[in-house]
């Protein structure tokens, strides 16, 4: 009997918990003051996997096969190395994203499918016992000639050379998988309704150099898509395994294998690739503000870079020569409907700040000398064309969002794209005249919500997506 075959037998004769079972959707609004509710990954808790979703992904738990897509779009956004980028440096020393999930499951998924990987080698041998490998018959055995009952000659072979597989299950690589089979189904095992107790105990420790060295000459010598697969996920897990720096203290496993405990640079990493849009041969770094002392002592203190202003997205029009600067904020407002949960004067303070650096410093920014325009064209130094502001949210389109303010055919937009609003500030005079001080788009920041689960699908940059928002912002 298979592995498979066997694992069906038994899991009839039990209760095995159901994939949606280890799906949390709704961790950030639980009223638990010691659960973590900013968690999203997948962590072990009383033995058990738990995948926690971002909020807004859904308002609730959909069916077995929708979980498991669900899961399978948040792996492939957890794993994405450019998302990684937006967090810093000690953020993601904090987060668990180096487990190597897929290999994990690749080589539980191989196990279900084949069973434990077994070497084999085909021995051919004189007699009838076994398939017939002719070609070996015809060079190596001499036919006799015989005639039949109606007088013709004929060939006959009174001796052939047959072949048989023989299977090795003491060899290396097979004892090696059983280890890294044993590893998969005791951390993701459960997931797929399977248990660390229902596969076989390995029969070897640990041991990196072995275990890296074997699979590795395994690779070299294998061109079998579906073995080269297996082996590399497995080596993938051997690293790991034989990485120190995954291991806690005591040897043992993090509770949270794979996760993060801040979901919001991914959601601003998303919010950038979708609206992302540069003047050509300019970097994200020249629209940054800076500051700096200057002590009496006479030294210039500049600030640590660290700490140095950085608006999230620039969105450049190239054809009406339009900017915007938008701030991912990932904030509950669009769960909530609370103007508690919205950004705050800080934020819109920031945001007016970029766009009056991008306004006095234009030239520079571009590139330009004093007498072009961002168009090329020769004129005075006047500001490029309107400046506008955004603060970008998440939102929960299939919740109820009664709270949330009204916009008619947010339906129809893509990432079910809702405007709630617009904020300012009160220092400056927003109802000024077109042409005065005051009078700056910009002064006025939209408030614009994006479904999570649609982002989380696709977040590649989309000329559909940008036209849509900038129509929003600037027509309401």
């Amino acid at each position: 009997m298979t592995a498979l075959a066997q694992h069906i037998a038994e899991s009839a004769q039990k209760t095995i918990p159901s994939f949606a079972d280890f799906c949390v959707y709704d961790a950030w609004k639980s009223g638990e003051e010691k659960k973590d509710k900013s968690f999203v990954g997948i962590k072990i808790e009383d033995n058990q996997p738990r995948i926690y979703f971002p909020m807004g992904y859904r308002s609730a738990k959909p069916s077995e096969d929708i979980c498991k897509q669900d899961f399978y779009r948040l792996i492939a956004v957890l794993s994405d190395k450019s998302l990684q980028s937006y967090f810093t440096e000690e953020d993601l020393e904090k987060s668990q994203l180096d487990f190597p999930f897929y290999a994990y499951l690749s080589v539980l998924q191989y196990y279900l499918d084949f069973g434990y990987y077994v070497e084999s080698e085909t021995i051919y041998k004189k007699g009838f016992s076994g398939k017939i490998s002719w070609p070996r018959t015809i060079r190596r055995i001499k036919p006799q000639v015989v005639k039949d009952e109606e007088g013709r000659h004929q060939v006959v072979y009174l001796n052939l050379i047959t072949r048989k597989t023989s299977y090795r299950e003491d060899n290396l690589i097979t004892l090696v998988h059983k280890y890294c089979v044993k590893e998969a189904a005791r951390l993701i095992g459960p997931l797929y309704g399977i248990s660390e107790d229902e596969v076989d105990d390995s029969e070897l420790l640990f041991e990196y150099e072995l275990f890296a060295e074997v699979i590795q000459d395994k690779i070299a010598a294998t061109f079998k898509d579906k073995h080269l697969e297996l082996f590399r996920a497995m080596l993938k897990m051997v690293r790991y395994l034989g990485d120190k720096e995954n291991h806690g203290e005591d040897g043992k496993e993090p509770e949270a294998f794979f996760g993060v405990d801040k979901f919001a640079p991914l959601w601003e990493g998303m919010v950038d690739k979708i609206f992302g849009k540069l003047p050509q041969g300019v970097t994200k770094d020249k629209f940054n503000p800076h500051c700096e002392w200057d002590l009496s002592s006479g030294v210039r203190g500049y600030e640590n870079p660290n700490y140095a202003m950085r608006p999230d997205t620039i969105m450049w029009d190239g054809d009406d020569k339009h900017l915007y600067v938008l701030d991912a904020k990932y904030y509950k407002f669009g769960m909530t409907g609370s103007a508690t949960d919205l950004p705050s004067s800080g934020s819109i303070c920031k945001q007016i700040a970029y766009a009056e650096y991008v306004e006095t410093h234009w030239k520079e920014i571009l590139g330009l000398d004093s007498s072009t325009s961002p168009d090329g064209s020769a004129q005075n130094d006047a500001p490029p064309k309107p400046i506008y502001n955004a603060f970008v949210l998440p939102y929960c389109f299939d919740a109820d969002n009664s709270k949330l303010p009204p916009d008619d055919g947010f339906e129809k937009r893509p990432c079910k794209m809702r405007f709630i609003g617009h904020c300012h500030g009160d220092w400056k005079n927003i109802k000024a005249k077109p042409g005065e001080v005051d009078s700056r788009p910009y002064h006025r920041i939209a408030g614009i919500l994006l479904d999570v689960k649609s982002v989380m699908q696709n977040y590649s940059v989309s000329g559909e997506v940008q036209k849509t928002l900038a129509e929003l912002v600037e027509k309401k």
